[in-house]
């Protein structure tokens, strides 16, 4: 047996254990089938082949005894890497659940006021995150109030600037509205803040006496009159899930940088491989979901895929979904505060972790 023909098998026989460690945890769908199972006919092949070897090892310059011993060393590496990163993913996933119990132990259910209803506005109430938006985030709450829509969900995601005072006035200033807060003892990131959103409302929904929710950034990005075509999705027909996109049929997104909207087009095809769902743009976060979704949906990152696994969840519990086309404003600050171009890699390493490797 020839070096590379041993590192072939044993890279073989990593590729099985991958795979039944995903069949255990029950992660096995196609595309893992695809990935694992034709992976290692792939190195059966090549191991078998001495031909075709001979062409690969030459292509690779594998020619030493060390070379070899430093792709063993890779491979372990990798193998290595994701047991770590399992472990601190686990430790980061037990965190954020102990600070999204304590945030909820520690609202105070009283300030929930009750509203009688009188328009279909009064059906719907917004979820907000924030951290550190203090500059703009009482603008957007006073935009939504103005639009005739009384019922706001706040959650401050360890901001250490003046966001909670900020929201506080607001509700003062708008005592006749619930506009309510919850906050986190420190920064856990977007997804989190959905998560004690979707645990808060699977809780305490009921008490906002709402049929949706509506989920809207504090950045001032989105355009509270896009509602009106939300309202009418929702008043024409019976679906879960509204997405908001900005491109569907007449779009406009103002300022979009050249590389944002590559970025955008390739999440289309990474979320059409990996959650299975076919969205022109996946990681816009304006949607409207009934309340019964909400409390039947389970979120578990911490970060940006929050969004992928919120399709995996609409796909999963088979919610029908429809896409509104949306304003989205690029300004200054918004290009400045929000995610930047280089975490699309992040969120693709992410992505990938989580539907192969994670335990």
């Amino acid at each position: 047996m020839t070096p590379l023909q041993f590192i072939l098998i044993l890279a073989g026989v990593l590729f099985l254990l991958f795979s039944f460690d995903a069949y255990q945890r029950k992660k096995v769908n196609l595309l893992h089938f695809i990935v694992f199972f034709g992976g290692i006919a792939v190195i059966v092949f090549f191991s078998l082949n001495i031909d075709l070897l001979n062409n690969f090892w030459r292509f690779f310059w594998l020619n030493r005894w060390a070379d070899l011993l430093v792709y063993i060393g890779i491979i372990f590496l990798m193998y290595l890497y994701f047991e770590l990163f399992n472990k601190i993913n686990k430790n980061s996933f037990n965190t954020t659940r102990l600070v999204t119990a304590l945030a909820i132990l520690k609202f105070d259910l009283w300030n929930i006021k009750e509203i009688k209803k009188t328009t279909f506005e009064d059906n719907i109430v917004f979820l907000m995150r924030a951290y550190n938006e203090w500059s703009v985030i009482g603008e957007t709450i006073d935009n939504i109030i103005w639009a005739w829509f009384k019922k706001i969900i706040v959650v401050n995601d360890g901001s250490r600037d003046n966001t909670v005072q900020v929201v506080n006035e607001r509700a003062i200033k708008h005592k006749d509205k619930n506009i309510v807060l919850i906050s986190h003892d420190i920064n856990r990131g977007a997804g989190s803040a959905n998560k004690t959103w979707f645990e808060f409302l699977k809780k305490y929904g009921d008490l906002f006496d709402v049929e949706r929710v509506v989920t809207f950034d504090s950045d001032g990005q989105m355009d509270i009159n896009d509602m009106t075509k939300f309202i009418e999705a929702a008043q024409t027909t019976d679906i879960e899930v509204l997405l908001g996109s900005r491109f569907v049929k007449w779009w406009h997104a103002q300022n979009i940088p050249m590389m944002r909207r590559i970025i955008l087009f390739g999440s289309k095809i990474i979320t059409w491989l990996f959650n299975r769902v076919w969205v022109s743009d996946p990681h816009n976060g304006y949607r409207m979901i009934k309340l019964y979704a909400i409390q039947q949906i389970n979120l578990e990152s911490d970060g940006m895929t929050y969004a992928s696994e919120l399709l995996d969840e609409v796909y999963r519990l088979k919610f029908k979904f429809k896409q509104i086309p949306v304003n989205i404003i690029y300004t200054q600050y918004s290009l400045w505060k929000g995610q930047k171009n280089g975490n699309a890699i992040n969120i693709l390493l992410e992505i990938i972790y989580s539907k192969f490797f994670k335990k």
